[in-house]
């Protein structure tokens, strides 16, 4: 037998059942362990009370369930709901009598606006990571 006849064993057949393996078993671990420990994002529920703009026409203190400050995490979400009878603005979200609006928070930082509910006007939400 010459050398030239000589063929070396080739390791495809381990090769393939290695990936295999990653495919099957390892990319799977790692996706579950990503999920569970990422943080569940909050939603912060608020919602202006129906006869709001009424009472503060007539001067009537307004119990005011929307805070002036509030620091959250990013992927966080703020949420008001106007049961008022009267349009309202909180931060960004300006909504109409019945209205729901919903704000998620992707980037980290300070974001400022106004509210036309009760006796404040300025609103300062801090995301955090």
């Amino acid at each position: 037998m010459s050398d030239e006849e000589i063929v070396a064993p080739t390791k495809s057949g381990n090769a393939g059942m290695m990936t295999a393996i990653l495919l099957v078993v390892i990319i799977p671990l790692i996706v579950l362990f990503v999920v569970l420990i990422r943080p569940n994002p909050t939603t912060y529920r608020f919602t202006i009370a129906k006869g709001t703009q009424a009472a503060t026409e007539t001067g009537e203190a307004v119990a005011n369930p929307l805070p002036t400050k509030l620091t959250i995490k990013v992927g966080d979400s703020v949420e008001v709901t106007n049961n008022d009878i009267a349009p309202h603005t909180y931060t960004f979200l300006v909504l109409r009598p019945g209205e729901t609006g919903r704000y998620t928070f992707h980037n980290k930082g300070v974001f400022t606006g106004t509210c036309t509910v009760g006796d404040h006007k300025d609103v300062s939400i801090t995301v955090i990571e």
